[in-house]
């Protein structure tokens, strides 16, 4: 293959991966908790904005989904007790998420377990090459996708 096309057959291989690593922590907090990878991330980021907690359009912002996505995984969250959903006394028309204690004692667990699989996911990986390669992704711009593509048009 002509190097050409190394850019494109690491970006396959970093996506199989990330997938890879994402479907297989999924299914370890679907069996060991009973929550999703999408839950736990709306539990970390409440847990990062405490004890404030998020206003709606930020922890979609946080989460880069749509503000349906979010409703949709709060829903059984809340549902559960371990998030809580206020209105924004300043305004009205706007929700507040913050976890609830039993959410805080949750996340914690759950934190542990993702901790515990993510450096197993990556025992074989030395540190001195972890660091090489965060700075090798930190190298990749998908804003430069934006550009080229308004190059195109």
């Amino acid at each position: 293959m002509s190097d050409d096309r190394e850019a494109v057959r690491a970006w396959l291989t970093l996506l199989a991966t990330s997938q890879g690593l994402k479907k297989a922590v999924d299914t370890a907090f679907r069996s060991g908790y009973g929550h999703s990878i999408a839950r736990f991330d709306v539990l970390s980021a409440l847990d990062r904005a405490r004890p404030g907690g998020l206003r709606a359009g930020a922890l979609t912002e946080r989460l880069m989904v749509s503000d349906g996505n979010t409703t949709q995984v709060t829903a059984p969250l809340i549902r559960d007790g371990l998030v809580k959903r206020a209105v924004d006394p300043d305004d009205g028309r706007v929700a507040i998420f913050t976890m609830t204690k039993k959410g805080e004692r949750v996340f914690a667990e759950m934190a542990v377990a993702h901790r515990r699989w993510i450096e197993d996911a990556f025992a074989g990986v030395s540190p001195a090459q972890l660091k090489s390669l965060r700075r090798l992704l930190a190298l990749i711009s998908p804003t430069d996708i934006a550009r080229s593509r308004k190059d195109a048009a």
